[in-house]
C-alpha cells in the first residue's frame, strides 16, 4: 500500500510539474501557447518576452533568403500574441479555443505595423542600426527593458509609478496567498468585471475583502471571497463519461455559480470542459469556500484543505474559525 501511495504521489507531482512547464515552442502549432512556447499558466510578461525573441527571430527582414516562410511565421506569432496579450481575447480562448475569436486573419502589412510600433525607435527601421555591408542584419539586437516593455503605449500594461510601503499584519492561513491568480464573478453593480482575471495584491481582515489588481492594470477592486474563483490546477478524479480523463491535471478557468461546475482547461492535447466539483480533485493548501454543507453555519466560510483522503472522498479542511471538518469534495468551491 505505501508503495502504491508513493507512485501515485511522484505521478502527481509529475502531472503538475508538467502541467506548469512552458508548452514546447512550435511555430506550426495550432494551439497559440504552443506557438509562443509558453505555458497556459504563464503572466502577460511571459508572453511579452516570448513573442519578442521569437518575433526578432522570424521577422522576414531577417531571412531574406527564405522570406517566403519566415513571413507566414511571423505572421503566426503575432497571430498568437495579439489574442494571448489581451486579457479578454484570451479568457475567450481559453474557454472556446479559435472558434471562439473573431480574430482577422491578418496581412503581412498588419504583422509588420505591430511589429514596428513594439520595436522602432521614433518611426526608424528596427534593423537600420545593426547594418553589415549595406543589409540589415546584425549578431544583436537592443532589447527593451522588461519594465519599460511593459510600460509601452501598445495596451499591455503601465510601470506603477513609485513602490508603495505596505503595513505589516498577520496573514491569515486561509486566505489566499498573494499574487494569486483568480477569476472575477458574480458582481452584479459591475458585471463588467465578471470573467476578468487579476492578481490577489493583500487581504483585508477588517473589511473580509481581497484587493484584487486586475492582469490588464486597469483597476484594483476590492472583493468578497465569494466573488473570486482561484485558478489553481484540480486532477480529474471517478468521471465516469470520460474516463481517459481520470488522473489528468487541469487548470481552473472559471467557475458557473448556476451549474456548480468548474471550467477546466487541459494541455496535451489542449481542449476545455465543464466539470463538476465532486470531480475535480484540489490539492493540500488550496484555499477553498464551503459550500452545500448540512450544518448552515459553515457555508460560506473560508478554510484551507489540510488533507485529502481519496478513498473516502474527503477533504479535512481548517475552517477561519480554527476548527478542522471533514467534508466531501463537492463541499468546496476553489
Amino acid at each position: 500500500l505505501t508503495s502504491k501511495l508513493q507512485t501515485r504521489t511522484l505521478h502527481l507531482h509529475s502531472s503538475f510539474l508538467s502541467a506548469m512547464a512552458p508548452s514546447p515552442q512550435d511555430v506550426r502549432s495550432d494551439d497559440y501557447y504552443n506557438i509562443l512556447g509558453v505555458s497556459a499558466y504563464c503572466s502577460e510578461a511571459d508572453i511579452g518576452k516570448a513573442y519578442k525573441k521569437l518575433a526578432l527571430k522570424h521577422h522576414p527582414d531577417k531571412n531574406p533568403q527564405n522570406r517566403e516562410k519566415a513571413e507566414e511565421e511571423f505572421k503566426r506569432i503575432t497571430e498568437a500574441y495579439e489574442v494571448l496579450h489581451d486579457p479578454q481575447k484570451r479568457r475567450c480562448y481559453d474557454k472556446l479555443g479559435k472558434d471562439g475569436l473573431q480574430c482577422p486573419s491578418g496581412q503581412q502589412d498588419a504583422a509588420d505595423a505591430f511589429f514596428n510600433k513594439l520595436f522602432s525607435n521614433g518611426g526608424k527601421d528596427p534593423f537600420a542600426s545593426f547594418r553589415i555591408g549595406g543589409d540589415r542584419f546584425g549578431s544583436s539586437l537592443h532589447m527593451f527593458d522588461d519594465a519599460d516593455f511593459l510600460a509601452g503605449d501598445f495596451g499591455i500594461g503601465r510601470r506603477a509609478s513609485q513602490a508603495r510601503k505596505q503595513r505589516v499584519a498577520v496573514y491569515p492561513i486561509h486566505a489566499l496567498p498573494k499574487d494569486s491568480l483568480v477569476v472575477v464573478r458574480g458582481l452584479g453593480k459591475c458585471p463588467e468585471h465578471n470573467g476578468c482575471r487579476g492578481h490577489i495584491q493583500a487581504w483585508d481582515e477588517e473589511k473580509c475583502r481581497y484587493k484584487v489588481e486586475l492582469e490588464d492594470k486597469s483597476c484594483v477592486l476590492m472583493l468578497r471571497p465569494h466573488n473570486i474563483t482561484q485558478c489553481c490546477s484540480v486532477e480529474v478524479v471517478d468521471l465516469d463519461s470520460k474516463p481517459e480523463l481520470i488522473g489528468t491535471m487541469g487548470k481552473v478557468l472559471g467557475y458557473d455559480e448556476e451549474t456548480q461546475r468548474y471550467h477546466v482547461r487541459f494541455q496535451e492535447p489542449s481542449f476545455a470542459a465543464s466539470l463538476p466539483r465532486s470531480k475535480c480533485l484540489l490539492s493540500s493548501g488550496t484555499r477553498v469556500l464551503l459550500h452545500g454543507l448540512s450544518n448552515d453555519k459553515f457555508n460560506g466560510k473560508m478554510a484551507r484543505i489540510e488533507a485529502v483522503d481519496r478513498a473516502a472522498g474527503r477533504y479535512t479542511v481548517q475552517c477561519e474559525s480554527g476548527m478542522q471538518i471533514k467534508i466531501r469534495f463537492e463541499n468546496v468551491v476553489c
